[in-house]
Formats: C-alpha cells, structure tokens, sequence
C-alpha cells in the first residue's frame, strides 16, 4: 500500500446529462473535461452519476466513448437519470460493479444511491470498507438529505461510528460543504450546460493533504462565449410584453430597445395610436418589430380550427405596423390527433396559408413557437400536446414551408427555450442541447425567460426573470456556448417575462452581455 502522507489528487466529474446525440453543448463539455483530466492527470477521475439524460444505451456508449480516452484511473456509479429507460446499465453494469478503489493509500467506496437509497448490498460494502483501515472516501450521486428517510437516518449514524473524510455527491446542480458527524460532505454543481447554477458548468479538483484534509478547485468549462455580431445591424435583445400595444411601445421607446413584440392582452386595443408611436419610435431609431398571434386551435366537439378570424384581423393590424415577423404557436391540439396529412394537419396547413401566404410573399417572417406541456406530462402522446417533441415540431415547420413553396423560405423557429426545458417527462427526454442542434439553423426568433416554482402555489411557473446566466432550471450556459459556435441562429432575443420589474431586470442584464463582442463574466 502507497504511503498515506503522499498527496492525492481526485477529479470529480458528474450529472452531464448526455443525449443520444454527439453535437451538443453537453458533448462539447465532456471531450474539453477529458482533455482537462489527461492534462492535469489526477490519480482518480470519478464520475458520479447522471452521465446520460435519460439513461438510453446511445447516450451510455457516447459517455464510454469519451471516458475510455482518459490515461488515468477512473470509476463509475450511476444516477438516478440512468434509472430513466433500461438501456443505459446494459452497458455500464460492468463499470458500475468496480464499488471500491484504492489510490495513494486512500479507499474510495462507491455505493449505488441512483434510486435514492442505500441498499443492504451497499451497507455491507460500507461495512467492510471501513474495516480494511486507512482513510476512507465515499463517492457516490445522491448527497445525504437526499436520500430516503431510512437511508439517510443509516448513513448518518454509520459516519458517526466510522471515520470517514469525504463524502462527495451531485445531483443538486449546485454547490454545498457541511460537516455531517466529522465527515466533510460535499456536492457540485456539475457539467451540465442547461443545470448547472450558482455559477458555470465544470469539473471539480480535490486534492488530500497528509493531515486528511481536502481542498476543492472548480475548472470551469470555458463555454463558447462570442456574441457578436447578430442578425441585426443593432443589438438583438428586446422584448415581448403581453399588454396593451401602445404602452409597450412606449415603454419600448423609454428602455432604449430597438427589438419588440407586440402582444395585444385584451381584443380592443387601439391600432391607430399603435402606429403613431411605432412611427416616432422609427424616427428614432431601426426597429426589429415582431406580433404575436392567437392561437389556432382544434375544437374536438365540432372538429373544426378555431380563432381564425381574429387570427385575420391581428394580421393585418400588424401588417399596417410594418411588422418584419410574426409569430404564432404551432397548432393547438393533442399530440394523438395530428399526424401527417390526416384531416386535422390538413385543415391547419389551409388556415395557415390563408392567414400568413400574403404576408410571407411580401418578406414578412412567419415564426412559429414550441409550446409546452405541464409538469409531470408523460412522454404518450395520448398524454401530451402537439409538436412538444422535436421531431413534430421539425416536422409542422417543413410542412407550412413546403405548403407555402416561397422560394424566400421566411419560415422558421421561434424558439422558446423555457418551454423546450419546461416541457413535462419530455424536458429530461430531450435536453436543451438537442433542441439547439436539431433546430438551431431553422430559427428566426427567441423567447428567453426562466423557469421557477411559484412563490405561493409552488408549482413550476414560466416568463420569470433570469437572476444570472447561471440561474435555477435553466442555466444559459448551453445556449451561448451554441450561439457563439453558431449552431443556433443570431436571430433577435425576445424577453417574454410578465412581471414588469422583473422584465426590466432581465432585459438590462442581456443588454449587458450583448454590449461587448464576447461574453465577459
């Protein structure tokens, strides 16, 4: 055995999320912290859990394919996203079964908490380890106050009988030290582009001293931080403001912008007082101008597509504005009766190309936005709305475009990224990083917000403020590292939040990062 006064170097590496896909920000990230660990070559790489989204074999073979070049020492436990489907452990059971290794003298355990507890099998390996003497390490996914009640009530009196150094977890997507009965605990935020909050996503490097104390130090993934310029000839970060027209284009004017969208809350509005203000904001300066429509929907009772005719009346108000985009969600009805050319799809196509054919001819963009399914949706589409997975929503885009045959192709993506991550079982099915890499060339327009639990209701509410780039459900790390890769159009941002300050707040801080040719944090 390795004399224990030697220092030990570990690197932490955990709660990826990788899809089955190997363009994404999120691959991105796990081939620059391979590099980084063959580089800094610590004695142990350990990855913790939640390597693939939704536990699917392709995404486990991505993740083997990448840890295989490390040249150093490395070990496995899984997370509770490899539990998701019954492909993954397929093919990491084999190096999910390695539970103990021992590097420098130091005896790192790995029990298996991806279901949220500690098993018999894994107390006993807890047991035995702590029996071979040395200094002890735990490596595992889920942090203590985590875990279920009777796991955790164990774990915390077996650390008060045994003496054990470190107990390093993820899973949270952020960072937290505690000592729990003489045991340093602690969890990381992780590498996950969309997650990872408190600050960027990256890996952690723990070093021991010979008095068994650890020090940690964050590397953080220097994700692709090139911003200008955009599609515009003016910064692209504006608003849309669910409210009354003439109010937010007057708000528009006092904030500075030159990106808005105008959406009427209430059907009265005034459209002549709208096209005065308008006109002495383009006096003022270049304006990107967008509208957001009604939506489309299917009524089931009378099998018929409601909303057309105020659908027809907001368009040509918009058109009178001198609008470059509309936007409009993609057709409202259940995922399980809309499929290609059936009656439904084909009654949408016609509406479509009687409400926007004129418009599109004319240079005017149509983009179409995603919408979402609440939280907890399963992935049937019995259960869900249309066009919530990505292949629906590629397919509807296509479908219009064809159906339009405008040689101009002003068709598009409004992407809204907090739907796409907010989207029930789906949001974990398809990752944000996904949706850059199969859309990113085909959107004309953003919506960007947050995602948090209600203050009250604590239920998961869209149009929130972003607190920073790094913020809690979704991080925006993955969406500049695509933006500035150019995966994702530089099309304009639009800040949809309700609440006013809120909005205000939000909308400074991307005009801040917007400011300068390359993100600066």
């Amino acid at each position: 055995m390795a004399e224990v006064g030697l220092a030990t170097k570990l690197i932490q590496i955990t709660d990826l999320h990788l899809s089955d896909r190997a363009d994404t920000p999120a691959t991105d990230a796990l081939r620059w912290a391979i590099d980084t660990c063959n580089r800094l070559a610590p004695d142990l790489v350990a990855f913790t859990g939640d390597m693939t989204t939704y536990g699917t074999v392709d995404a486990a073979r991505l993740f083997l394919d990448q840890a295989t070049r490390l040249t150093v020492p490395w070990a496995f436990t899984p997370g509770n996203a490899e539990l998701r489907s019954d492909g993954a452990m397929t093919v990491l059971a084999e190096h999910a079964s390695h539970r103990t290794v021992v590097s420098d003298g130091i005896r790192f355990l790995l029990p298996d908490t991806s279901s949220g507890r500690i098993s018999l099998l894994d107390r006993s390996l807890l047991e035995s380890g702590a029996k071979s003497g040395g200094p002890l390490a735990i490596l595992t996914h889920y942090p203590m106050d985590t875990l279920e009640a009777e796991s955790r009530s164990w774990i915390e009196a077996w650390l008060s009988d045994h003496s054990v150094e470190l107990y390093l977890a993820g899973h949270r997507h952020f960072t937290r030290s505690r000592k729990i009965n003489g045991c340093l605990e602690i969890i990381t935020r992780g590498l996950d582009p969309d997650k990872a909050f408190g600050g960027p996503p990256g890996i952690s490097l723990f070093e021991r001293r010979a008095d068994g104390l650890w020090s940690e130090q964050v590397i953080s993934w220097p994700h692709g931080r090139d911003l200008l310029p955009a599609e515009t000839d003016h910064s692209p970060v504006g608003w849309s403001i669910h409210g009354d027209p003439v109010e937010t284009v007057r708000e528009t004017f006092e904030f500075g912008l030159n990106v808005l969208e105008l959406r009427p809350r209430e059907l009265d509005y005034d459209i002549k007082t709208t096209r005065d203000e308008l006109a002495r904001l383009r006096d003022d300066r270049s304006v990107y101008l967008s509208w957001h429509l009604p939506s489309l929907s299917w009524d089931t009772g009378s099998s018929a597509i409601t909303g057309q005719d105020e659908i027809a009346r907001q368009v040509d108000h918009a058109r009178s504005c001198g609008v470059n985009a509309f936007t409009v969600h993609v057709p409202q009805i259940g995922a399980d009766l809309m499929d290609s050319g059936n009656e439904p799809w084909q009654a949408f196509l016609i509406a479509f190309e009687s409400a926007f054919k004129d418009a599109i001819d004319d240079d005017v963009r149509l983009s179409i936005e995603n919408v979402h399914n609440n939280p907890g949706t399963p992935i049937a589409r019995e259960s869900r709305k249309f066009a919530t997975r990505i292949e629906e929503y590629e397919a509807w885009i296509d479908s219009v475009d064809t159906r339009m045959g405008s040689d101009k192709s002003r068709i598009g993506a409004h992407f809204d990224v907090g739907h796409a991550r907010n989207n029930g079982e789906l949001g974990n099915f398809q990752p944000l990083g996904d949706w850059y890499a199969r859309i990113g060339h085909r959107i004309t327009g953003y919506h960007i917000h947050q995602v948090r639990p209600h203050e009250e209701t604590r239920k998961l509410t869209n149009h929130r403020d972003l607190l920073s780039i790094y913020d809690r459900t979704v991080s925006y790390a993955g969406f500049f590292h695509a933006w500035s890769k150019r995966q994702v159009n530089r099309a304009p941002l639009f800040v949809e939040i309700r609440i006013a300050e809120e909005r205000r707040r939000t909308t400074k801080l991307f005009q801040k990062l917007f400011s300068a040719s390359e993100l600066s944090l």
